[in-house]
Protein backbone atom coordinates (compact mmCIF):
# COMPACT_ATOMS: atom_id res chain seq x y z
CA UNK A 1 0.00 0.00 0.00
CA UNK A 2 2.97 2.35 0.62
CA UNK A 3 4.12 2.12 -2.35
CA UNK A 4 1.02 2.40 -4.22
CA UNK A 5 0.85 5.59 -2.41
CA UNK A 6 4.11 6.35 -3.10
CA UNK A 7 3.88 5.82 -7.37
CA UNK A 8 0.77 7.88 -7.09
CA UNK A 9 2.38 10.99 -5.74
CA UNK A 10 4.47 10.75 -7.88
CA UNK A 11 2.70 10.26 -10.88
CA UNK A 12 0.69 13.19 -9.55
CA UNK A 13 4.04 15.49 -9.56
CA UNK A 14 5.45 14.51 -12.91
CA UNK A 15 1.66 15.39 -14.26
CA UNK A 16 1.45 18.60 -12.34
CA UNK A 17 4.98 19.25 -14.15
CA UNK A 18 3.71 18.35 -17.24
CA UNK A 19 1.18 20.71 -16.96
CA UNK A 20 3.06 23.63 -15.93
CA UNK A 21 4.91 23.28 -18.74
CA UNK A 22 2.37 23.30 -21.40
CA UNK A 23 0.23 25.94 -20.15
CA UNK A 24 3.38 27.90 -18.85
CA UNK A 25 1.02 28.19 -15.54
CA UNK A 26 3.86 28.69 -12.41
CA UNK A 27 0.83 29.13 -9.82
CA UNK A 28 1.47 25.19 -8.19
CA UNK A 29 -1.84 26.04 -6.55
CA UNK A 30 -3.89 27.58 -9.26
CA UNK A 31 -2.29 24.64 -11.38
CA UNK A 32 -3.22 21.66 -8.87
CA UNK A 33 -6.98 23.28 -8.50
CA UNK A 34 -7.25 23.07 -12.37
CA UNK A 35 -5.36 19.49 -12.10
CA UNK A 36 -8.25 18.40 -9.64
CA UNK A 37 -11.28 19.82 -11.38
CA UNK A 38 -10.18 17.56 -14.04
CA UNK A 39 -9.46 14.62 -11.94
CA UNK A 40 -5.94 14.30 -12.58
CA UNK A 41 -6.58 14.01 -16.43
CA UNK A 42 -3.45 15.82 -17.80
CA UNK A 43 -5.54 16.13 -21.30
CA UNK A 44 -8.34 17.25 -20.10
CA UNK A 45 -6.69 20.15 -18.16
CA UNK A 46 -4.75 21.51 -20.38
CA UNK A 47 -7.91 21.29 -22.94
CA UNK A 48 -9.70 23.29 -20.14
CA UNK A 49 -7.30 26.22 -20.49
CA UNK A 50 -5.74 26.22 -24.19
CA UNK A 51 -8.40 26.40 -26.81
CA UNK A 52 -8.57 23.36 -29.11
CA UNK A 53 -11.05 24.05 -31.15
CA UNK A 54 -9.01 22.82 -33.97
CA UNK A 55 -6.62 21.32 -31.76
CA UNK A 56 -5.43 17.34 -31.87
CA UNK A 57 -4.28 17.00 -28.98
CA UNK A 58 -6.34 13.40 -27.25
CA UNK A 59 -7.03 12.41 -23.94
CA UNK A 60 -4.46 10.04 -22.56
CA UNK A 61 -8.01 7.58 -21.49
CA UNK A 62 -9.30 7.85 -25.44
CA UNK A 63 -8.86 4.75 -27.16
CA UNK A 64 -6.03 3.33 -28.01
CA UNK A 65 -6.82 1.90 -31.58
CA UNK A 66 -7.99 5.37 -32.32
CA UNK A 67 -4.85 7.22 -31.29
CA UNK A 68 -2.82 5.00 -33.55
CA UNK A 69 -4.87 5.02 -36.42
CA UNK A 70 -4.55 9.26 -35.90
CA UNK A 71 -0.75 8.96 -35.76
CA UNK A 72 0.64 5.94 -35.64
CA UNK A 73 3.72 4.73 -33.39
CA UNK A 74 6.66 7.39 -32.90
CA UNK A 75 9.82 6.48 -34.68
CA UNK A 76 13.03 6.10 -33.28
CA UNK A 77 13.84 9.17 -35.36
CA UNK A 78 10.65 11.63 -34.30
CA UNK A 79 11.66 10.38 -30.50
CA UNK A 80 14.91 11.87 -30.95
CA UNK A 81 13.53 15.26 -32.23
CA UNK A 82 11.49 15.21 -29.26
CA UNK A 83 14.16 14.55 -26.82
CA UNK A 84 15.86 17.67 -28.44
CA UNK A 85 13.12 20.02 -28.21
CA UNK A 86 11.84 20.00 -31.60
CA UNK A 87 8.57 19.97 -33.34
CA UNK A 88 7.21 16.61 -34.15
CA UNK A 89 6.54 16.05 -37.67
CA UNK A 90 3.20 15.65 -38.97
CA UNK A 91 2.10 12.48 -39.82
CA UNK A 92 2.18 11.45 -43.25
CA UNK A 93 -1.52 10.68 -45.49
CA UNK A 94 -0.72 6.78 -45.19
CA UNK A 95 -0.80 6.71 -41.63
CA UNK A 96 -3.82 8.21 -41.11
CA UNK A 97 -7.58 8.34 -43.35
CA UNK A 98 -7.83 12.27 -42.15
CA UNK A 99 -4.72 14.27 -41.51
CA UNK A 100 -4.88 16.75 -38.84
CA UNK A 101 -5.02 20.63 -40.29
CA UNK A 102 -2.74 22.01 -41.84
CA UNK A 103 -3.84 25.87 -40.91
CA UNK A 104 -2.52 24.69 -36.97
CA UNK A 105 0.22 26.25 -35.36
CA UNK A 106 1.42 23.85 -33.68
CA UNK A 107 4.02 23.39 -30.51
CA UNK A 108 5.78 20.35 -28.92
CA UNK A 109 5.02 19.97 -25.12
CA UNK A 110 7.12 18.27 -23.75
CA UNK A 111 6.27 15.09 -21.50
CA UNK A 112 8.23 13.35 -18.87
CA UNK A 113 6.50 10.27 -19.65
CA UNK A 114 7.31 7.83 -22.46
CA UNK A 115 4.50 9.22 -24.55
CA UNK A 116 4.08 12.50 -26.38
CA UNK A 117 1.63 14.57 -27.22
CA UNK A 118 1.07 17.60 -29.99
CA UNK A 119 -0.44 20.77 -28.42
CA UNK A 120 -2.23 23.75 -30.01
CA UNK A 121 0.02 27.09 -29.58
CA UNK A 122 -2.74 29.53 -28.28
CA UNK A 123 -2.57 32.15 -30.51
CA UNK A 124 -2.16 35.50 -29.31
CA UNK A 125 -5.28 37.62 -28.66
CA UNK A 126 -4.96 41.61 -29.19
CA UNK A 127 -7.63 44.11 -27.61
CA UNK A 128 -8.51 47.15 -29.39
CA UNK A 129 -11.13 50.12 -28.21
CA UNK A 130 -12.05 51.91 -31.33
CA UNK A 131 -14.42 55.32 -30.42
CA UNK A 132 -16.40 56.69 -33.44
CA UNK A 133 -19.02 59.36 -32.56
CA UNK A 134 -19.33 59.40 -28.69
CA UNK A 135 -19.49 55.43 -29.12
CA UNK A 136 -16.52 52.94 -27.80
CA UNK A 137 -16.28 49.20 -29.14
CA UNK A 138 -14.11 47.02 -27.88
CA UNK A 139 -12.90 44.08 -29.81
CA UNK A 140 -10.72 40.98 -29.68
CA UNK A 141 -8.97 39.35 -32.02
CA UNK A 142 -6.20 36.95 -33.11
CA UNK A 143 -2.60 38.42 -33.97
CA UNK A 144 -2.97 36.45 -37.32
CA UNK A 145 -6.41 38.61 -38.34
CA UNK A 146 -6.06 41.83 -41.11
CA UNK A 147 -6.84 45.27 -40.83
CA UNK A 148 -9.70 44.24 -43.10
CA UNK A 149 -11.19 41.98 -40.28
CA UNK A 150 -11.70 44.46 -37.74
CA UNK A 151 -13.27 46.87 -40.41
CA UNK A 152 -15.95 43.98 -40.86
CA UNK A 153 -16.32 43.48 -37.43
CA UNK A 154 -16.92 47.31 -37.13
CA UNK A 155 -19.31 47.85 -40.18
CA UNK A 156 -21.94 45.79 -38.04
CA UNK A 157 -21.36 46.89 -34.81
CA UNK A 158 -21.46 50.70 -36.49
CA UNK A 159 -23.50 50.45 -39.40
CA UNK A 160 -20.63 52.00 -41.51
CA UNK A 161 -19.59 50.61 -44.92
CA UNK A 162 -16.24 49.59 -44.83
CA UNK A 163 -15.49 51.76 -48.05
CA UNK A 164 -16.56 54.59 -46.28
CA UNK A 165 -14.56 53.64 -43.02
CA UNK A 166 -10.78 55.42 -41.99
CA UNK A 167 -9.54 53.73 -39.13
CA UNK A 168 -6.99 55.71 -37.42
CA UNK A 169 -4.81 55.86 -34.39
CA UNK A 170 -1.82 53.37 -35.79
CA UNK A 171 1.41 53.83 -34.59
CA UNK A 172 2.98 52.89 -37.49
CA UNK A 173 0.71 55.33 -39.84
CA UNK A 174 -2.19 54.41 -42.51
CA UNK A 175 -1.83 50.74 -42.91
CA UNK A 176 -4.26 48.68 -45.81
CA UNK A 177 -6.70 46.45 -45.19
CA UNK A 178 -4.96 43.57 -45.87
CA UNK A 179 -2.04 44.40 -43.47
CA UNK A 180 -1.89 41.25 -40.92
CA UNK A 181 -1.86 42.42 -37.57
CA UNK A 182 0.93 40.29 -36.34
CA UNK A 183 3.81 42.24 -38.64
CA UNK A 184 2.66 45.59 -37.01
CA UNK A 185 4.15 44.24 -33.86
CA UNK A 186 1.54 45.67 -31.61
CA UNK A 187 1.25 45.58 -28.19
CA UNK A 188 -1.88 43.80 -26.27
CA UNK A 189 -4.08 46.89 -25.75
CA UNK A 190 -4.58 49.20 -28.57
CA UNK A 191 -6.79 52.52 -28.45
CA UNK A 192 -8.04 53.48 -32.59
CA UNK A 193 -10.97 55.44 -34.18
CA UNK A 194 -12.79 55.59 -36.86
CA UNK A 195 -13.30 58.66 -39.26
CA UNK A 196 -16.18 58.97 -42.05
CA UNK A 197 -16.27 62.45 -43.77
CA UNK A 198 -18.31 61.37 -46.55
CA UNK A 199 -21.03 60.44 -43.71
CA UNK A 200 -23.08 63.09 -42.02
CA UNK A 201 -24.45 62.61 -38.69
CA UNK A 202 -27.55 61.03 -38.71
CA UNK A 203 -30.54 60.96 -36.60
CA UNK A 204 -29.32 57.93 -35.24
CA UNK A 205 -26.11 59.31 -34.65
CA UNK A 206 -27.82 61.77 -32.45
CA UNK A 207 -30.09 59.43 -30.88
CA UNK A 208 -27.10 57.37 -29.64
CA UNK A 209 -25.29 60.54 -28.44
CA UNK A 210 -28.10 61.98 -26.62
CA UNK A 211 -28.36 58.84 -24.83
CA UNK A 212 -24.79 58.64 -23.52
CA UNK A 213 -24.92 62.18 -22.24
CA UNK A 214 -27.61 61.13 -20.51
CA UNK A 215 -25.89 58.09 -19.09
CA UNK A 216 -23.09 60.92 -18.01
CA UNK A 217 -25.66 63.27 -16.94
CA UNK A 218 -26.51 63.25 -12.76
CA UNK A 219 -30.04 63.05 -12.04
CA UNK A 220 -31.59 64.14 -8.65
CA UNK A 221 -34.49 62.20 -7.32
CA UNK A 222 -36.62 63.53 -4.64
CA UNK A 223 -38.02 60.60 -2.98
CA UNK A 224 -40.91 61.10 -0.39
CA UNK A 225 -40.96 58.33 2.62
CA UNK A 226 -44.66 58.25 3.55
CA UNK A 227 -44.66 56.57 7.05
CA UNK A 228 -41.74 58.43 8.06
CA UNK A 229 -42.78 61.65 6.73
CA UNK A 230 -39.01 62.36 5.42
CA UNK A 231 -37.99 63.07 1.72
CA UNK A 232 -34.84 62.35 0.64
CA UNK A 233 -32.97 64.45 -2.10
CA UNK A 234 -30.47 61.94 -3.64
CA UNK A 235 -28.47 62.59 -6.93
CA UNK A 236 -27.61 59.31 -8.73
CA UNK A 237 -25.64 59.02 -12.29
CA UNK A 238 -27.82 58.19 -15.37
CA UNK A 239 -26.16 54.59 -15.44
CA UNK A 240 -27.34 53.97 -12.27
CA UNK A 241 -30.24 51.33 -12.26
CA UNK A 242 -33.67 51.01 -10.30
CA UNK A 243 -32.74 48.58 -8.38
CA UNK A 244 -29.64 50.13 -7.31
CA UNK A 245 -31.52 52.89 -6.20
CA UNK A 246 -33.80 50.79 -4.13
CA UNK A 247 -30.94 49.14 -2.50
CA UNK A 248 -29.60 52.46 -1.89
CA UNK A 249 -33.14 53.44 -0.15
CA UNK A 250 -33.13 50.10 1.55
CA UNK A 251 -29.55 51.20 3.23
CA UNK A 252 -30.88 54.36 4.16
CA UNK A 253 -34.29 53.34 5.35
CA UNK A 254 -33.83 49.60 6.66
CA UNK A 255 -37.16 48.71 4.65
CA UNK A 256 -35.67 45.54 2.42
CA UNK A 257 -36.32 46.49 -1.18
CA UNK A 258 -39.13 43.08 -1.57
CA UNK A 259 -41.03 45.59 0.85
CA UNK A 260 -40.63 48.55 -1.05
CA UNK A 261 -43.63 50.33 -2.93
CA UNK A 262 -43.31 52.89 -5.27
CA UNK A 263 -44.78 55.66 -7.06
CA UNK A 264 -44.07 57.97 -9.41
CA UNK A 265 -41.49 55.88 -11.82
CA UNK A 266 -42.16 56.06 -15.98
CA UNK A 267 -44.79 53.52 -17.04
CA UNK A 268 -41.67 52.27 -19.55
CA UNK A 269 -39.44 51.41 -15.84
CA UNK A 270 -38.93 48.17 -15.03
CA UNK A 271 -36.81 46.12 -12.49
CA UNK A 272 -35.85 42.94 -13.43
CA UNK A 273 -33.75 41.44 -10.44
CA UNK A 274 -36.14 38.47 -9.81
CA UNK A 275 -35.49 36.55 -13.48
CA UNK A 276 -33.29 34.61 -14.51
CA UNK A 277 -30.65 35.11 -17.17
CA UNK A 278 -30.98 32.97 -20.11
CA UNK A 279 -27.35 33.71 -22.89
CA UNK A 280 -27.74 32.12 -26.16
CA UNK A 281 -24.10 31.27 -27.64
CA UNK A 282 -24.96 30.56 -31.15
CA UNK A 283 -22.32 29.02 -34.17
CA UNK A 284 -23.20 28.91 -37.63
CA UNK A 285 -20.51 26.18 -38.11
CA UNK A 286 -22.62 24.15 -35.88
CA UNK A 287 -25.59 21.60 -37.96
CA UNK A 288 -27.60 21.88 -34.85
CA UNK A 289 -27.79 25.38 -34.69
CA UNK A 290 -31.11 25.67 -37.63
CA UNK A 291 -32.68 23.10 -35.54
CA UNK A 292 -32.57 24.46 -32.58
CA UNK A 293 -33.32 28.06 -33.46
CA UNK A 294 -36.42 27.07 -35.57
CA UNK A 295 -37.94 24.12 -33.40
CA UNK A 296 -36.61 25.17 -29.75
CA UNK A 297 -36.28 28.89 -29.24
CA UNK A 298 -39.39 29.21 -31.82
CA UNK A 299 -41.75 27.29 -29.98
CA UNK A 300 -44.74 29.21 -28.06
CA UNK A 301 -44.27 27.43 -25.37
CA UNK A 302 -40.81 28.16 -25.18
CA UNK A 303 -41.03 31.83 -26.20
CA UNK A 304 -43.72 32.39 -23.69
CA UNK A 305 -41.80 30.47 -20.33
CA UNK A 306 -39.00 32.72 -21.23
CA UNK A 307 -40.28 36.35 -22.09
CA UNK A 308 -42.00 35.70 -18.40
CA UNK A 309 -39.35 34.31 -16.55
CA UNK A 310 -36.17 34.83 -17.81
CA UNK A 311 -34.03 37.99 -19.60
CA UNK A 312 -32.71 36.55 -22.49
CA UNK A 313 -29.50 37.83 -24.59
CA UNK A 314 -27.50 36.52 -27.43
CA UNK A 315 -23.94 35.94 -28.47
CA UNK A 316 -22.49 34.85 -31.88
CA UNK A 317 -19.00 32.65 -31.36
CA UNK A 318 -18.76 31.68 -35.08
CA UNK A 319 -16.07 33.72 -35.26
CA UNK A 320 -12.88 33.17 -32.89
CA UNK A 321 -12.74 37.02 -32.06
CA UNK A 322 -16.31 36.91 -30.79
CA UNK A 323 -15.89 34.23 -28.70
CA UNK A 324 -13.10 35.57 -27.17
CA UNK A 325 -14.42 38.65 -26.54
CA UNK A 326 -16.85 36.30 -24.62
CA UNK A 327 -14.32 34.55 -22.85
CA UNK A 328 -13.33 37.68 -21.58
CA UNK A 329 -16.55 39.15 -20.24
CA UNK A 330 -17.41 35.32 -18.80
CA UNK A 331 -14.28 35.85 -16.73
CA UNK A 332 -15.27 39.11 -15.30
CA UNK A 333 -18.89 38.14 -14.70
CA UNK A 334 -18.97 34.39 -13.74
CA UNK A 335 -15.40 33.95 -12.88
CA UNK A 336 -13.03 31.14 -14.75
CA UNK A 337 -14.70 27.92 -13.91
CA UNK A 338 -17.81 29.37 -16.43
CA UNK A 339 -15.08 30.18 -18.80
CA UNK A 340 -13.58 26.50 -18.65
CA UNK A 341 -17.07 25.25 -19.06
CA UNK A 342 -17.60 26.75 -22.14
CA UNK A 343 -14.09 26.28 -23.65
CA UNK A 344 -14.78 22.81 -23.27
CA UNK A 345 -17.89 22.48 -25.46
CA UNK A 346 -16.81 21.57 -29.34
CA UNK A 347 -18.45 23.04 -32.43
CA UNK A 348 -20.61 20.25 -32.66
CA UNK A 349 -22.23 20.64 -29.72
CA UNK A 350 -22.98 24.76 -29.86
CA UNK A 351 -25.24 26.15 -29.29
CA UNK A 352 -25.98 25.96 -26.01
CA UNK A 353 -28.04 28.05 -23.57
CA UNK A 354 -26.44 28.54 -20.51
CA UNK A 355 -28.87 30.03 -17.59
CA UNK A 356 -27.24 32.12 -14.86
CA UNK A 357 -28.87 32.99 -11.95
CA UNK A 358 -27.82 36.04 -9.55
CA UNK A 359 -26.52 34.65 -6.08
CA UNK A 360 -26.05 37.58 -3.25
CA UNK A 361 -22.97 39.68 -4.85
CA UNK A 362 -22.07 36.99 -7.20
CA UNK A 363 -23.71 35.53 -10.57
CA UNK A 364 -23.82 31.09 -10.42
CA UNK A 365 -24.39 29.27 -14.16
CA UNK A 366 -27.29 26.84 -12.73
CA UNK A 367 -27.39 25.20 -15.94
CA UNK A 368 -26.29 24.37 -19.34
CA UNK A 369 -28.44 23.01 -21.94
CA UNK A 370 -27.01 21.29 -25.30
CA UNK A 371 -28.79 22.22 -28.59
CA UNK A 372 -29.02 18.36 -28.98
CA UNK A 373 -32.26 18.14 -26.98
CA UNK A 374 -36.65 18.54 -27.32
CA UNK A 375 -39.01 20.91 -26.60
CA UNK A 376 -40.07 18.82 -23.48
CA UNK A 377 -36.82 18.40 -22.45
CA UNK A 378 -35.67 21.98 -22.87
CA UNK A 379 -38.97 23.01 -20.77
CA UNK A 380 -38.47 20.98 -18.04
CA UNK A 381 -34.59 22.06 -17.17
CA UNK A 382 -36.45 25.59 -17.51
CA UNK A 383 -38.55 24.35 -15.21
CA UNK A 384 -36.25 22.66 -13.23
CA UNK A 385 -33.76 26.15 -13.00
CA UNK A 386 -36.86 28.54 -12.17
CA UNK A 387 -37.50 25.81 -9.22
CA UNK A 388 -33.82 26.25 -7.83
CA UNK A 389 -34.31 29.63 -8.51
CA UNK A 390 -37.70 30.00 -6.60
CA UNK A 391 -35.86 28.16 -3.92
CA UNK A 392 -33.13 30.23 -4.02
CA UNK A 393 -35.00 33.29 -3.57
CA UNK A 394 -37.15 31.63 -0.87
CA UNK A 395 -33.99 30.85 0.65
CA UNK A 396 -32.79 34.69 0.09
CA UNK A 397 -35.81 36.01 1.82
CA UNK A 398 -35.40 33.90 4.63
CA UNK A 399 -31.90 35.08 5.46
CA UNK A 400 -33.00 38.68 4.62
CA UNK A 401 -35.86 38.44 7.30
CA UNK A 402 -33.36 36.60 9.85
CA UNK A 403 -30.32 39.41 8.96
CA UNK A 404 -33.48 42.23 9.59
CA UNK A 405 -34.16 40.58 12.89
CA UNK A 406 -30.75 40.60 13.76
CA UNK A 407 -30.54 44.13 12.61
CA UNK A 408 -33.33 45.06 14.46
CA UNK A 409 -32.17 43.63 17.72
CA UNK A 410 -28.78 45.61 17.23
CA UNK A 411 -30.20 48.81 16.69
CA UNK A 412 -32.73 48.45 20.12
CA UNK A 413 -29.05 46.82 21.40
CA UNK A 414 -27.72 50.31 20.21
CA UNK A 415 -31.02 52.31 20.88
CA UNK A 416 -31.52 51.17 24.82
CA UNK A 417 -26.51 51.65 24.99
CA UNK A 418 -27.42 55.25 23.59
CA UNK A 419 -29.72 56.05 26.16
CA UNK A 420 -28.16 55.00 29.11
CA UNK A 421 -25.24 56.81 27.59
CA UNK A 422 -27.57 59.98 27.57
CA UNK A 423 -28.18 59.36 30.79
CA UNK A 424 -24.95 58.90 32.13
CA UNK A 425 -23.85 61.93 29.98
CA UNK A 426 -26.71 64.27 31.81
CA UNK A 427 -25.56 62.61 34.94
CA UNK A 428 -22.26 63.54 34.60
CA UNK A 429 -22.85 67.16 33.72
CA UNK A 430 -25.43 68.04 36.57
CA UNK A 431 -22.56 66.52 39.01
CA UNK A 432 -19.98 68.41 37.47
CA UNK A 433 -22.64 71.61 37.11
CA UNK A 434 -22.94 70.97 40.93
CA UNK A 435 -19.04 70.31 41.57
CA UNK A 436 -18.67 73.56 39.88
CA UNK A 437 -21.22 75.97 41.58
CA UNK A 438 -20.14 74.92 44.76
CA UNK A 439 -16.48 75.94 44.07
CA UNK A 440 -17.89 79.33 43.12
CA UNK A 441 -19.90 79.33 45.87
CA UNK A 442 -17.04 78.48 48.14
CA UNK A 443 -14.93 81.17 46.11
CA UNK A 444 -17.35 83.88 46.79
CA UNK A 445 -17.14 82.52 50.18
CA UNK A 446 -13.91 82.91 50.04
CA UNK A 447 -13.58 86.41 48.81
CA UNK A 448 -16.38 87.68 51.08
CA UNK A 449 -14.56 86.39 54.19
CA UNK A 450 -10.59 88.23 53.22
CA UNK A 451 -13.49 91.55 51.94
CA UNK A 452 -14.73 90.97 55.73
CA UNK A 453 -11.36 90.79 57.17
CA UNK A 454 -9.76 93.31 55.26
CA UNK A 455 -12.66 95.70 56.64
CA UNK A 456 -12.57 94.79 59.95
CA UNK A 457 -8.47 95.04 59.85
CA UNK A 458 -8.61 98.77 58.44
CA UNK A 459 -11.47 99.52 61.22
CA UNK A 460 -8.99 98.03 63.40
CA UNK A 461 -6.33 99.91 62.81
CA UNK A 462 -8.64 103.51 62.28
CA UNK A 463 -9.86 102.83 65.96
CA UNK A 464 -8.37 105.49 68.47
CA UNK A 465 -5.99 104.13 71.05
CA UNK A 466 -7.93 103.18 74.34
CA UNK A 467 -7.20 105.49 77.11
CA UNK A 468 -5.53 104.97 80.30
CA UNK A 469 -7.73 103.47 83.46
CA UNK A 470 -6.29 106.54 85.47
CA UNK A 471 -7.10 109.11 82.43
CA UNK A 472 -7.75 112.87 83.34
CA UNK A 473 -10.33 112.49 81.17
CA UNK A 474 -14.09 110.96 81.42
CA UNK A 475 -14.05 107.41 80.70
CA UNK A 476 -16.53 104.77 80.13
CA UNK A 477 -16.18 101.32 80.55
CA UNK A 478 -18.16 98.65 78.26
CA UNK A 479 -18.64 94.96 78.53
CA UNK A 480 -20.14 93.73 75.66
CA UNK A 481 -21.28 90.07 75.48
CA UNK A 482 -21.21 88.15 72.32
CA UNK A 483 -24.05 85.82 70.80
CA UNK A 484 -20.90 82.59 71.47
CA UNK A 485 -21.08 84.08 75.45
CA UNK A 486 -17.86 85.82 75.28
CA UNK A 487 -16.97 89.19 76.90
CA UNK A 488 -15.34 92.11 74.94
CA UNK A 489 -13.94 94.74 77.70
CA UNK A 490 -12.99 98.43 76.72
CA UNK A 491 -12.24 102.08 77.92
CA UNK A 492 -13.56 104.52 75.53
CA UNK A 493 -13.41 108.65 76.08
CA UNK A 494 -16.90 109.04 77.48
CA UNK A 495 -16.73 112.13 73.84
CA UNK A 496 -16.23 109.36 71.56
CA UNK A 497 -19.03 109.15 69.31
CA UNK A 498 -21.24 106.19 68.91
CA UNK A 499 -19.42 105.39 65.48
CA UNK A 500 -16.35 104.35 67.10
CA UNK A 501 -17.96 102.22 69.78
CA UNK A 502 -19.63 100.89 66.65
CA UNK A 503 -16.29 100.21 64.39
CA UNK A 504 -14.68 98.74 67.23
CA UNK A 505 -17.43 95.95 67.91
CA UNK A 506 -17.18 95.30 63.73
CA UNK A 507 -13.35 95.01 64.76
CA UNK A 508 -14.00 91.98 66.21
CA UNK A 509 -15.94 90.57 63.33
CA UNK A 510 -19.43 91.77 64.54
CA UNK A 511 -20.22 93.98 61.57
CA UNK A 512 -22.85 97.20 61.95
CA UNK A 513 -25.15 95.87 58.86
CA UNK A 514 -25.44 91.94 60.38
CA UNK A 515 -25.64 93.13 64.44
CA UNK A 516 -27.35 95.15 66.56
CA UNK A 517 -25.90 96.31 70.43
CA UNK A 518 -28.51 96.50 73.01
CA UNK A 519 -28.69 97.35 76.29
CA UNK A 520 -29.74 95.18 79.42
CA UNK A 521 -32.07 96.75 81.15
CA UNK A 522 -33.94 99.36 79.91
CA UNK A 523 -33.69 97.59 77.23
CA UNK A 524 -32.55 99.86 74.33
CA UNK A 525 -31.35 99.19 70.70
CA UNK A 526 -27.90 101.37 70.31
CA UNK A 527 -27.75 101.15 67.08
CA UNK A 528 -30.46 102.72 66.13
CA UNK A 529 -29.27 106.15 68.10
CA UNK A 530 -27.47 108.85 65.63
CA UNK A 531 -23.66 107.14 65.14
CA UNK A 532 -22.60 110.93 65.47
CA UNK A 533 -24.00 111.22 69.33
CA UNK A 534 -21.45 110.64 71.92
CA UNK A 535 -21.80 107.70 74.79
CA UNK A 536 -22.27 110.51 76.83
CA UNK A 537 -25.38 111.29 75.31
CA UNK A 538 -26.42 107.68 74.90
CA UNK A 539 -26.12 107.27 78.41
CA UNK A 540 -23.24 104.74 78.54
CA UNK A 541 -21.56 106.40 81.06
CA UNK A 542 -19.54 105.77 83.48
CA UNK A 543 -19.76 101.80 82.95
CA UNK A 544 -22.34 99.89 80.71
CA UNK A 545 -22.92 96.06 80.04
CA UNK A 546 -24.42 95.59 76.57
CA UNK A 547 -24.79 92.12 74.31
CA UNK A 548 -24.95 91.49 70.74
CA UNK A 549 -27.81 89.85 68.79
CA UNK A 550 -27.88 89.20 65.22
CA UNK A 551 -30.43 91.23 63.06
CA UNK A 552 -33.50 89.40 61.84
Amino acid sequence: MASDSAESNMDREMILADFQACTGIDNIAEAITLLELNNWDLVAAINGVIPQENGILQSKFSSEGSQASMYGPPSHAEAADAAAGGAVPPPSSSSSSSSPPSSSALAFCPINSSSRHIVERQPRMLNFKVEYRQRCVELVLEEGSTVGEIKQILESELAVPVSKMQLKGWKSGDVSDSTVLKSLHLPKNNSLYVLTPDIAPTASTSKNSALQDSLNQSFLLIISHREAQRDYSLNFPGSRTIQEVKRNISDLTNIPVRHQQWEGWPASASDDSRKLLAIYLHNDDSVLSNVFCSQMMCADSIVSYLSQNFITWAWDVTKEANKARLLTMCTRHFGSVVTQTIRTYNTDQFPLLLIVMGKRTSNEVLNVIQGNTTVDELMMRLMAAMEIFTAQQQEDIKDEDEREARETVKREQDEAYRLSLEADRKKREAQEREEAEQVRLEQMRKEQEEEKEAIRLSLEQALPPEPEEESAEQISKLRIRTPSGEFLERRFLSSCKLQVLFDFVASKGYPFEEFKLLTTFPRRNITQLEPGSTLMEAKLFPQETLFLEAKE
